[in-house]
């Protein structure tokens, strides 16, 4: 079985700065943005279409709400 060893990277939603990551077994890439600290997984479902889920830790989370 081949390895891929490709690097996906891609700007974050929240502060525009680049994130890199490599792929696990389920097609995932998991990533967490060193300006903003939100924490990213991107799915890879087809050859054109991937899916990005941004979690925000909770402290942070307060502070953008109340702030």
């Amino acid at each position: 079985m081949l390895e891929d060893w490709t690097i996906y990277s891609w700007y974050c939603p929240n502060c525009k700065t680049q994130v890199a990551g490599l792929k696990n077994k389920k097609n995932q890439i998991r990533v967490i943005c060193t300006k903003c600290s939100a924490e990213m997984v991107r799915t890879v479902v087809g050859r054109r279409h991937d899916v990005i889920d941004i979690y925000m830790h909770r402290l942070e989370w307060s502070i953008v709400t109340w702030n």
